[in-house]
């Protein structure tokens, strides 16, 4: 009996199926760090320590990297489309101009990233720390936003057109000439922010604070707000024209009159 399972330990550990079944993860993060490989495509990274490694243009197309750490990471141009990376920690972590296009990032850290140019499309970003992030000129059309937390963060010229923003933390943001055109936004704080040229067309905004925000030459046409606060905002004439506006207080300070009128 002792030499049949001696023999069978002695075949499972020699198979070369069972080894090509389990990649050893140490080596492919000691490769990746080492810049011995350039791409780790649908790679298992699963709780990969990648802190202050150089990772710059790697492609980690629809890899795992949920629970990994890339703390003051460098992921300038890295190509992370599709990727899977739930908890994951990216804080002070430099995606300029990173592919991260249809990623589920969900409740990931994004504190003090630098992430100007990158590509967010369509990317789940439920319940991310995004504060004090840099991410000027960035793509997030149909991107998730909900229940995030970006305050005091730098998001000029950025497309959120047809994202969805549910209970999103936008409060002292830099959001000026991004386009919001399409969105969802419910129960989003953009107290005191600088929003100065956002476009807002054809948006459903309702339950919104709008309270102390630079709104000047900002268009909501086509817009549908509804019960939102838009007290001591600073407004041009023409700022909600063409808007449908439904019992909102407005910038100077009353409330609206119950039902719908275009623009005031």
């Amino acid at each position: 009996m002792r030499m049949v399972v001696a023999a069978t330990v002695a075949f499972l550990a020699a198979s070369p199926f069972l080894a090509a079944a389990s990649p050893a993860l140490a080596d492919q993060v000691a490769d990746l760090i080492a810049g011995k490989i350039k791409a780790c495509q649908g790679c298992d990274l699963h709780g990969a320590n990648f802190k202050k490694a150089d990772l710059d243009g790697v492609d980690l197309t629809g890899a795992n990297l949920t629970d990994a750490t890339f703390h003051r990471a460098s992921l300038r141009g890295t190509i992370l489309t599709g990727v899977t990376a739930i908890g994951t920690n990216f804080n002070l972590a430099d995606l300029t101009q990173a592919q991260m296009a249809k990623g589920n990032f969900t409740r990931s850290m994004f504190y003090g990233a630098l992430m100007s140019g990158a590509d967010l499309s369509s990317a789940n970003l439920t319940e991310t720390r995004m504060q004090q992030v840099r991410m000027t000129s960035a793509k997030l059309p149909g991107a998730i936003l909900d229940r995030a937390i970006l305050h005091d963060a730098v998001l000029n010229n950025c497309d959120f057109s047809g994202a969805s923003f549910q209970t999103t933390n936008l409060q002292h943001t830099h959001v000026q000439r991004s386009k919001f055109t399409g969105a969802t936004m419910y129960g989003v704080s953009l107290l005191q922010s600088l929003a100065g040229g956002a476009d807002f067309s054809n948006a459903k905004i309702a339950q919104t604070d709008f309270y102390e925000v630079d709104l000047r030459r900002a268009i909501f046409n086509g817009a549908d707000v509804s019960a939102s606060r838009l007290t001591k905002a600073a407004t041009d004439d023409d700022t909600f024209t063409g808007a449908n506006l439904t019992s909102n207080f407005m910038p100077d300070g009353r409330l609206q009159s119950q039902g719908p009128s275009a623009g005031e």
